[in-house]
């Protein structure tokens, strides 16, 4: 095993291949952005809850390349691919956000899920997400803000409706574009 590890450390250094790199800029982006607003609405209740949310600095972002690299070099492959993304965003959210919720009391699945889906009904994020992949083919980019008030008028709720759709930019199904006015159906 030792004789792995320093093949890997010597002959391998993985670099962000430019999907994975929008994924996980799509990620950050949003996570840093579920963050903000999770602070800001518990700034209006209690300010010492709201001094407790970890904030999401570009430090975490480094963390999160490094720790896609290890993944790649792992597989001694040249290239970070989107599943190496996926992999630490969930690494990086049992690990950090996981830990910062559990200090805060907020509602958590267990088995890795993420602090965005359990705040909502399970069956309405699982519907509104369906709706998604029905109504956007892999590759069509579409306007978000559009495509949520699509949902809301075909009975949606257009609240699980955008978060369903950072959701699925968490797992790399999604990729936000255009600061976040357009999304992109990439799996």
């Amino acid at each position: 095993m030792k004789k792995y590890v320093q093949y890997c450390k010597a002959k391998c250094a993985p670099r962000l291949s430019e999907q994975a790199g929008d994924v996980l800029a799509s990620a950050y982006v949003t996570i840093r952005d579920d963050v903000r607003k999770r602070a800001l609405e518990l700034a209006g209740g209690n300010n010492e809850d709201a001094q407790s949310v970890i904030p999401i600095t570009v430090r975490q972002l480094e963390a999160l390349v490094r720790l896609s690299e290890s993944l790649a070099k792992m597989r001694l492959e040249d290239e970070v691919h989107t599943e190496d993304i996926s992999e630490a965003l969930r690494l990086f959210k049992i690990s950090t956000m996981a830990a910062n919720a559990a200090g805060n009391s907020a509602p958590m699945r267990s088995g890795g899920g993420n602090v965005l889906s359990a705040m909502m009904p399970r069956e309405e994020m699982y519907r509104a997400e369906a709706f998604l992949r029905s109504r956007l083919v892999v590759g069509a980019i579409v306007n978000k803000r559009r495509i949520i008030e699509e949902a809301s008028s075909k009975g949606y709720n257009g609240m699980v409706c955008a978060r369903a759709i950072a959701v699925m930019c968490m797992r790399g199904e999604i990729l936000e574009k255009n600061q976040s006015r357009m999304i992109k159906r990439i799996k």
